[in-house]
């Protein structure tokens, strides 16, 4: 009966046992993987659904929300957060029983009675201040930190993503822009090429017409340039092989917007909301939950140890009771647990002050460069409103179609300084958001 019991619960502790996965990594399956990802992912679009964007235009934010998805250093971020989070289960736990057995023979004994000596013991620990419940708010705060973290990196990639799209939005626009004024270049040759073999205008003017349409064209393929590396960027900031960006249509429409913005709930945001700050605030938490475990720690826990004595031929029950003496009050961990404590505070604080700085600097220069792109906008506005003018006065004879190409070349000159500036503005807006981890 008594192996029957025995077989019963050591069946009953291994079936409790959990059982080991494998989980192969190969670089060749997962660089195949990447070559694969596509914005048609299934588990994009739960993703996507779970955020409220299944629908809508490829714009800035929803794929900030693919980037949240795909990209590796919120991948890295999240596993951290996983594993910080699974480490509570193991704060919860309670310490496992442990069981000796300790056989002994003996060479002399008396009449027939056996020579060998069986002892079993089982000693429980029995954890005293409260420590388990310490511990479990050390390894909360801890998981806390982590998944600010994945919010951090996420926006983090949603910055990169931004500060990318706005590069290709600005290649593409200045593209566009160029080569009507290339057109316009030449059209101003030909007229010129006319009136000098005329001998209306001198060499100079020729010259200085094709100098002009020379600047134009390496302006041009700079801009074509930074279209071609731009689409690349992108997609190293979404997270996607360049085949996946080019296969859906990207909307730009969030960069002609440059809202005003409150300097005070900026700063409410900033110093009470951005992500990186909570974290370094949950890390204050698990420095404060660490401390005061330390300090349960002066208590010692208690172990009790039952056991079982057979010894030529008697039968003895036994209790044993141990704990550790507290002897040196578990000072040195205690003054660590402070001093770790003070560090998470003095981060924390630093933070902030940087924030401060970064939100001042970053205002000042939103404001300013809206300005800079508003009167650029009026300038652009009556560069056109000449062309108009210069236009009717062609039509009627008053000019001639060289000073409308002029004038033409000039609107077209004040609009890439438009573009230029709005650009600079929206660039200044997504340092103000990075500063307030914020949409505007």
């Amino acid at each position: 009966m008594k192996r029957v019991l025995f077989l019963v619960s050591l069946s009953a502790v291994l079936a409790s046992c959990a059982r080991y996965q494998a989980r192969p990594l190969s670089a060749e399956a997962s660089s195949a993987a990447f070559a694969g990802r596509s914005f048609n992912d299934p588990g994009l679009h739960q993703f996507l659904m779970e955020q409220k964007a299944a629908q809508g235009p490829w714009e800035v934010n929803r794929l900030a929300l693919a980037a949240a998805y795909f990209h590796p250093d919120v991948t890295v971020a999240r596993a951290e957060a996983d594993e910080l989070t699974a480490a509570i289960k193991t704060a919860k736990q309670r310490p496992n029983p442990v069981f000796t057995f300790g056989p002994q023979y003996a060479s002399f004994h008396r009449n027939n009675l056996t020579p060998w000596f069986l002892a079993g013991n089982v000693f429980y620990q029995i954890e005293t201040a409260g420590k388990r419940t310490r511990r479990t708010e050390q390894a909360m705060a801890a998981a806390e930190a982590a998944k600010w973290r994945v919010s951090s990196r996420a926006w983090a990639a949603r910055s990169r993503v931004r500060m990318a799209m706005l590069e290709l939005h600005s290649a593409r626009e200045n593209i566009r822009l160029l080569e009507t004024e290339q057109r316009l270049h030449d059209e101003a040759i030909k007229k010129l090429t006319a009136q000098m073999e005329a001998g209306d205008v001198s060499p100079f003017e020729l010259t200085q017409a094709r100098l002009a349409l020379n600047r134009t064209r390496l302006s041009l393929q700079d801009a074509q340039r930074l279209a071609a590396t731009g689409e690349a960027k992108l997609a190293a900031a979404v997270g996607v092989p360049l085949s996946a960006l080019k296969s859906i249509s990207l909307d730009f429409s969030s960069f002609t917007r440059l809202p005003a913005q409150s300097t005070s709930s900026s700063r409410r945001l900033a110093l009470t909301q951005r992500a990186d700050l909570m974290a370094l605030l949950a890390d204050y938490a698990a420095a404060e939950s660490s401390l005061r475990l330390e300090y349960a720690r002066q208590y010692p826990d208690v172990r009790l140890g039952p056991g079982f004595d057979y010894n030529q031929g008697q039968n003895r029950w036994q209790l044993g009771v141990s704990l550790e003496l507290p002897v040196n009050g578990n000072r040195g961990p205690i003054a660590q647990a402070e001093a770790k404590r003070k560090s998470a505070e003095a981060r924390f604080l630093a933070q902030q002050d940087t924030i401060q700085g970064e939100l001042n600097i970053a205002l000042a220069a939103y404001e300013a460069s809206r300005k800079k792109a508003a009167t650029a906008a009026t300038l652009s506005q009556e560069a056109g409103a000449a062309a108009g003018t210069t236009k009717r006065m062609v039509e009627a004879g008053e000019l001639s179609p060289l000073e409308l190409t002029r004038r033409q070349i000039e609107a077209s000159t004040a609009n890439l300084a438009r573009i230029t500036a709005e650009i600079e503005a929206q660039t200044a807006a997504g340092a103000l958001e990075d500063a307030m981890q914020a949409r505007l």
